[in-house]
Order: C-alpha cells, then sequence, then structure tokens
C-alpha cells in the first residue's frame, strides 16, 4: 500500500537499485522485474513526490539533487526494513528497541533511577516522561507512549493489561506548629488556607470529588500543579493540604517540616497501576511491574516506616 506518502518501500527499492545499477534494464533484471514496470514505478514515484529523482539523459544514470536526498534517505529504511525483517523471521526480537514510558512524578522520584536500570535491562533504548496523569493516559491511548504507570487505569478501554503496584490512603498534611484540633476541616479552612492542587490534575479532582461527597465547599485560593510546590507552601505556614504518604516521600519526609494526620472524614485513597497495550511488549510490562513493586519496597514503604509508623499496613504494596 503506497498510503499517504504516495510510496512504498518496493518503489523505494526499484529507485535504489536502478541508480547503483547506472539502468533502468540492469534494475529489471536484478528485481526480476520488466523494464516497463521499473520505468512505471520510477514515472509514480516521481510524480508522487512533485519533483525529477533521475537525471535521464545521462548514461550511467544520476540522481537530481533531490534525488541524491532521496537515494540516501531511502537506503537508510531500505536497512532498517530489511534488519527488522531478518530478526521477525528468526523468531523475534531478543530486546525492545525503544520503550517510552510516563510516570506520575512521586513514582518517578521514589523509584525512578532503579527503575531506569530495570528498563536499560530489557531494552536498546528507551525515553521516560512525567507530567499530569490524565496526559499520561491521553498519550498511552494515542500510541505516543508504550507503558504508564499512573492512578488513571483507564478501565473504560478494551486492550490493555493493568498491573497493579500501590495502594495508599489520603492524609491531612499541616504546618509543623499548627497545635488546633484535626476533626473539622471547615473550621480548620477558616483559619489557614487550603492549598488544592489543580483541578486538571487527577489526584486534584480525587480530592475534590471526595470533598463534594462530604459536603465540603471549602475557599479556593491556592492551586498548585506540583506537589514539591504545594507541601513548601504548607512547610513554610501558608495553609494545610490533602495529599498521599509517596507524595510526601517526593517532596522529602526527612526535610519537611510538617504535621500528618489521618483525614478526619471518610477514607480516601488512590491506586497506582502500570498500563500498556497487550501483547505488544512481551512479558516487559508485568517485569517493570516485579521491579517497581520490589524498589517500592525496599525504598519507599521503609522510609515510611521511620516517618510516620502509624501508616504501617494502610499502604499496600501489591
Amino acid at each position: 500500500m503506497r498510503g499517504a506518502f504516495g510510496f512504498d518501500l518496493r518503489s523505494m527499492e526499484i529507485f535504489v537499485e536502478t541508480l547503483e545499477r547506472g539502468s533502468q534494464t540492469a534494475a529489471a533484471e536484478s528485481l526480476g522485474l520488466k523494464q516497463s514496470s521499473v520505468s512505471q514505478s520510477l514515472a509514480n514515484l516521481e510524480q508522487a513526490l512533485g519533483t525529477a529523482l533521475l537525471e535521464r539523459n545521462s548514461r550511467p544514470l544520476e540522481p537530481t539533487a533531490a534525488g541524491r536526498l532521496f537515494y540516501d534517505r531511502a537506503q537508510k529504511m531500505l536497512a532498517e526494513a530489511r534488519a527488522m525483517r531478518r530478526e521477525l523471521s528468526s523468531g523475534g526480537p531478543r530486546q525492545l528497541h525503544q520503550v517510552r514510558m510516563a510516570l506520575v512524578d512521586s513514582l518517578a522520584t521514589a523509584v525512578g533511577q532503579p527503575l531506569i536500570e530495570a528498563i536499560k535491562r530489557h531494552t536498546s533504548g528507551y525515553t521516560l516522561t512525567t507530567g499530569l496523569s490524565h496526559m499520561h493516559g491521553h498519550a498511552l491511548l494515542t500510541r505516543h507512549v508504550d507503558i504508564i504507570i499512573s492512578d488513571d487505569r483507564l478501565e473504560n478501554y478494551d486492550g490493555l493489561e493493568r498491573h497493579a503496584l500501590l495502594s495508599e490512603p489520603f492524609v491531612l498534611v499541616l504546618p509543623a506548629d499548627w497545635t488546633g484540633p484535626l476533626d473539622n476541616l471547615r473550621w480548620l479552612a477558616r483559619r489557614l488556607d487550603f492549598v488544592r492542587y489543580t483541578p486538571q490534575s487527577l489526584i486534584g479532582q480525587a480530592i475534590e470529588r471526595h470533598l463534594r461527597l462530604n459536603q465540603l465547599e471549602l475557599p479556593a485560593r491556592l492551586h498548585l500543579d506540583n506537589t514539591f510546590a504545594l507541601l513548601r507552601l504548607v512547610d513554610a505556614g501558608v495553609g494545610w493540604t490533602i495529599t498521599t504518604p509517596l507524595c510526601l516521600y517526593q517532596a522529602g519526609l526527612d526535610r519537611l517540616n510538617v504535621r500528618v494526620a489521618r483525614l478526619p472524614i471518610a477514607p480516601l485513597s488512590r491506586e497506582l497501576t502500570l498500563v500498556a497495550r497487550r501483547d505488544e511488549l512481551g512479558d516487559l510490562p508485568a517485569q517493570l511491574a516485579r521491579d517497581s513493586r520490589r524498589l517500592l519496597e525496599a525504598r519507599y514503604l521503609a522510609d515510611l516506616q521511620r516517618h510516620l509508623p502509624w501508616l504501617h499496613g494502610q499502604v499496600r504494596i501489591h
């Protein structure tokens, strides 16, 4: 199929062979085609590209400036196609060539470096991005990334594999010197500003939805798009917030001067899940999920036990 480009690998192969053999007749013989087929393919190719590729008055045939550029690119593309065919015919790739991942910021901070090392063992190339979770889901569905680790399981979509990693509760976070009561968020919001996540973030949406379900309409003054900035405001005594233990870990449990307590309303939790398109990456998603759980167990839970032991049992690695 020629598709939107107007040419395919076969027409590229015919052009390259013609240039390297010096004539359409020699190219036809080499490729086992009729000379008329070669001539028609070259004419179609030039028409599709809207430019001449060959100086037809020269003997042997020479490329135009555009033809030289097309020849250089076509050689590379044909070499890649042949290599892919050899690899697939020999039983498939032993190592994935390029894997694109997107992670929630908090997880990238917790296990990013060792997780990258794990990815390197299974791939010859990778990219890793962070950012807002709802953007990760869209990127996976539009094939801009291959794997996401997010609080969005994309439950409404088929053709995906999901590996649960972590469940954790939301907690109340206040300045360290706060001595007032912790059981009335309305009273608290009248004395300290509630520092919110932006409504574009999934974590912010989950918190706002939970507050509405508990009939809490709190003043909206401060909206921040990253956990580090949000918790630094709380650390500075500007206000209080609701977040998760992993987000606290991201900002540095040993550096934050804050007070952490249970939510005085109905419990709220989130789950981080590794999501990938099914049957495209072999056992890599399952392997990375196992590596992520192991790293969270060794790094995150150990630190959490030192700083917030009362959360023991509420944070679960799946």
